[in-house]
């Protein structure tokens, strides 16, 4: 019974992979051939979770947003009192964040169509395969199979699902937060994507690691630009824009943004000492003690510097359009995720700086976001969400640790972090180097065994609301 059972959830979930829920290049908001398949993908959920939709109210915001509330017993009768449209338990509703857009694939470089998702060797194929409609799938039939067994939960639960998230969620998760926020609704606490069970990632430790993001960098990218005459290549003038972008470039190489021990990352260093022990054990256990010691001993590290100070990634470079020809501009992206208390504002003033050249100009690209500082009793581990959190972590991992953990990466999460009281940023996955390594990568996939972890998490999860 079991087993047809969890066939019927693989071949549901490869019908989601089959959808190419990815963005063309150069396409805009409006763009049929980018909004169809976000508008198939929410039809898809419609018609394959019935019990789920005759329970749950459906709001289709637009094609990157479609918003349901579960109603809880308390919701419901609190929204029969005051009308049905305020049905709204703002103080214990919890709200579960996921997103169905994908990134591009180079097919040429994948062995398998990365939209045919395709079975083999226990693993299922597919760009989105762990970022992150494995997720959403879970967390849809979780919700289905409780819903077809008469569950009701206690509490409102409401889902936000994005289709936009990898091109920063401004069409998704930011309106759709405008839309809660202008209904007054808020949240106990959010749960989204995030760090996974860590297998083998954190060297000198075996046993696999439960990471709870209860934190978020911020993300800024900036365009440094550098104007010149244009002309035949046979004339350059003595000093070249591409020198003094390059000069540019070069100093901020050297001089690196400060570091500095939050309150979260010391937390994950001393419950992390004890699985560590020797060296690495001493200094994360005495990190703050230690300092300017531990930063330098550390900052060749880039998995444990990214946790210690704002990053710089130097991402693209832009000049001429021929080899024969002086570029009117010269351009350089960099990106930056911003450690708290840093923010968008302070990050460019501190890049302005150290170019210290007027020629250079500096201007924020795209959508800039500035920290998610944790919520305190987080770091204790404690406050709403917590409990029920880690009960669902015990029943599909007993015996894993779980730790606090800062995520580098952003989420659709930091465009509600004005609407709850805490956010957990976690995927149920065991994941190895070589499996985390796939996401966004070529060959992007997940074996059915974790597909099966997380289905049983949202289970448990959901059930205990």
């Amino acid at each position: 019974m079991f087993h047809t059972f969890l066939v019927d959830i693989i071949e549901r979930f490869r019908e989601a992979l089959k959808i190419p829920t990815w963005w063309p290049a150069g396409a805009l908001p409006g763009n049929a051939e980018a909004e169809t398949p976000l508008r198939r993908f929410q039809d898809f959920l419609a018609e394959n979770y019935p019990c789920f939709h005759k329970k749950a109210e459906r709001r289709t915001l637009s094609p990157y947003s479609v918003v349901y509330r579960w109603p809880g017993r308390a919701g419901a009768e609190s929204g029969a009192a005051r009308g049905a449209d305020a049905g709204v338990e703002t103080a214990e509703a919890v709200l579960i964040l996921a997103h169905y857009d994908v990134v591009p694939a180079e097919r040429e470089k994948w062995s398998v169509d990365p939209f045919g998702a395709e079975k083999k060797d226990g693993f299922i194929y597919g760009r989105g395969a762990l970022d992150m409609k494995s997720i959403l799938i879970a967390i849809m039939e979780a919700a289905e199979n409780l819903c077809a067994g008469g569950f009701e939960p206690r509490r409102d639960i409401w889902f936000a699902f994005g289709g936009d998230e990898e091109r920063s969620g401004i069409q998704g998760a930011r309106k759709a937060a405008e839309w809660f926020a202008q209904r007054g609704q808020r949240f106990a606490w959010i749960l989204d994507e995030g760090t996974p069970v860590a297998e083998n990632q954190i060297k000198g430790i075996d046993s696999p690691l439960a990471l709870f993001g209860i934190e978020e960098k911020g993300f800024l990218s900036l365009d440094l630009t550098v104007a010149q005459n244009p002309g035949h290549a046979s004339r350059p003038p003595k000093v070249q824009a591409a020198a003094v972008l390059g000069r540019a470039l070069c100093r901020i190489a050297k001089k690196p943004f400060p570091f500095n021990l939050t309150p979260t990352v010391e937390s994950f260093f001393a419950r992390l000492a004890p699985l560590s022990g020797g060296a690495q054990g001493f200094f994360m256990r005495h990190a703050r003690a230690l300092g300017s010691i531990f930063f330098r001993a550390v900052s060749g590290n880039p998995d444990i510097a990214s946790l210690l100070h704002t990053t710089v990634a130097m991402t693209q470079l832009e000049g001429s359009a021929a080899d024969n020809v002086m570029p009117s501009e010269v351009r350089a992206v960099i990106n930056l995720r911003l450690l708290h208390p840093r923010t968008v504002e302070k990050a460019v003033a501190f890049i302005k700086k150290t170019i210290g050249d007027e020629r250079v100009k500096v201007t924020v690209h795209g959508l800039g976001t500035d920290p998610v500082p944790a919520n305190p009793e987080y770091i204790k581990r404690t406050g709403q969400g917590w409990k029920e959190m880690e009960a669902a972590l015990k029943a599909v991992y007993p015996g894993v640790t779980s730790l606090v953990f800062l995520m580098v990466a952003t989420t659709d999460s930091r465009h509600y972090k004005d609407l709850a009281g805490g956010i957990f940023r976690f995927s149920p996955h065991q994941l190895n180097p070589r499996e985390l390594s796939l996401i966004h990568g070529h060959d992007e996939r997940i074996s059915v065994e974790n597909l099966q972890r997380g289905l049983e998490f949202y289970t448990r999860l959901l059930g205990s609301l």
